[in-house]
């Protein structure tokens, strides 16, 4: 039986080991943390019970195709609630819009925003499905030359759905420059760490999935997905160990032979799977010597996703009013990217996420209470940016915009507080640069085959798994990556 060792107890990591566990690997995880789940982790304090990253899940069927893929049932082991509407827009000037997954009330939304706006909306969303189509094509298979990605077929049908062009400008021109369905409808790119004014048309796919498809929240927060999988790992003999800091994958000839820790054991494998972040996985564990293909100065020279601050907030209050979603957009939404983005700097006016889960699942906090979580993109560490200093000044211009949008005196009803930095991404998760969605960025030539493979072509036996591989970011590209490189490795080991 082929011996696997997987590097970080993400999503992807242990996504990956049930598959290979189910094929007749054996599998070990190793987990840097006290507590497995990577991005998606948990914070526990007070009664109230926050998901650190991801709080949200689209595209259920990567999910549901992961429980059947190791003989479950993800129906009978979570509960699943639809969100509706998805997000609540609120927008400078006091107004909001309900982004609803069912149509007709979306249509009507719309309406009320800009008169006509419905026929608009149906145009905008047939155009997602066809680059949803086109772009499914390229997201659920492994890549092993470029033929794999260019072939005419392929580029005509990117032509006819100009998916080449510049999201934002395309958006706008769905909905005759209207300034709030343009930002309502682009936004979503934020999501792979790319600004929209920047990103590719293709990323529109991302809202269609999300009105199509559904938004949904698992009873108990992502985390308990996480809880799920490790309670799966425990009943099929897949050890998960937790603060076993991977120092080194061990070398030898060209072909992995195992894992050192940092204290020193030694743990042997025939195959180590990394869903630790792709570049710190080169950076800090392969020998140099090994490292022929992504060397410090061709990782120096990709692209990389923003970061994010995160306050979390516990209220003894309840909003009845307010939606489980809901995005804040500054009134210089430009001015804000380009700070994120462009200029590296703290924006004068962040734009945000607002998640308020107990609209939804009033257990994840004490009764009569509600948990806040509010997630404004920021620029990754390769800013110059004190964030002892800057994480007051963000704190204080995000509860300026709670009280304006959410409750005038919400200050007075705080009574558990946490967040979340830059510099905390990077030293519990190892992420480059503080990357908050993902490290690598989705612009063409760090997306599909471009992106790294999971497989690594100058060491046999070493694989990767997770948003730093292909499909990408979200958590049903992480999914979709833990089919893939099971695919490849029962392929080539069994």
């Amino acid at each position: 039986m082929k011996k696997v060792v997987v590097i970080g107890a993400g999503l992807g990591g242990l996504s990956a080991a049930l598959r290979l566990r189910q094929a007749g690997f054996e599998v070990q995880v190793l987990e840097k943390q006290s507590r497995p789940g990577g991005r998606s982790n948990v914070l526990q304090e007070n009664g109230f019970r926050a998901d650190m990253g991801p709080t949200i899940l689209v595209m259920k069927e990567a999910f549901e195709e992961f429980y059947h893929s190791i003989g479950e049932d993800m129906q009978t082991r979570l509960e699943m609630v639809q969100l509706d509407p998805n997000y609540r827009i609120y927008y400078h000037d006091g107004t909001h819009l309900d982004l609803h997954s069912n149509m007709a009330q979306l249509a009507e939304a719309v309406e009320e925003v800009s008169p006509g706006g419905a026929e608009r909306l149906f145009e905008f969303l047939g155009s997602g499905a066809r680059k949803y189509r086109l772009g499914m094509d390229f997201v659920g298979r492994n890549f092993d030359r470029l033929t794999d990605l260019f072939n005419p077929l392929a580029g005509l049908r990117l032509m006819r759905t100009q998916a080449h062009e510049n999201l934002y400008r395309q958006v706008a021109r769905f909905f005759d420059g209207n300034d709030k369905l343009t930002k309502a409808f682009s936004f979503h790119s934020m999501f792979l760490g790319l600004s929209p004014f920047r990103a590719l048309a293709m990323y529109s796919l991302i809202t269609y999935a999300d009105l199509s498809l559904g938004m949904w929240f698992p009873k108990g927060g992502i985390y308990s997905i996480v809880e799920d999988m490790l309670e799966l790992a425990a009943q099929r003999d897949v050890p998960v160990r937790t603060n076993a800091a991977v120092e080194e994958i061990c070398i030898e000839a060209g072909r992995v032979v195992g894992v050192r820790l940092e204290g020193g054991e030694f743990i042997s494998a025939d195959i180590v799977i990394s869903n630790a972040d792709l570049p710190y996985t080169y950076r800090k564990l392969i020998p140099e010597a090994n490292r022929k293909r992504y060397t410090d100065r061709k990782l120096a020279k990709m692209a990389y996703a923003c970061s994010g601050y995160i306050l979390y907030l516990g209220v003894n209050k309840t909003y009845p009013q307010a939606r489980h979603q809901a995005l804040f957009f500054s009134e210089d939404y430009r001015a804000n990217l380009d700070a994120i983005f462009e200029d590296k700097t703290l924006p004068e006016d962040p734009s945000f996420h607002l998640n308020i889960p107990t609209v939804t699942d009033p257990e994840l906090a004490p009764e009569g209470h509600s948990l806040l979580y509010v997630l404004a993109p920021m620029p990754n560490l390769s800013a110059d940016i004190d964030w002892d200093e800057a994480a007051p000044l963000v704190r204080e211009k995000l509860l300026n915009r709670l009280e304006e949008i959410l409750d005038p005196q919400i200050r007075q009803h705080i009574v558990w507080e946490r967040d979340y930095r830059p510099t905390d991404w990077q030293a519990d998760i190892n992420a480059e640069l503080g990357t908050a969605f993902g490290s690598l960025a989705h612009g063409f030539f760090q997306s599909s085959y471009f992106r790294p493979h999971n497989k690594a072509r100058d060491i046999d036996g070493l694989y990767f798994v997770g948003q730093g591989t292909y499909p990408g970011i979200g958590m049903p590209m992480v999914m979709i990556s833990s089919r893939l490189v099971t695919e490849r490795l029962v392929d080539e080991w069994l």
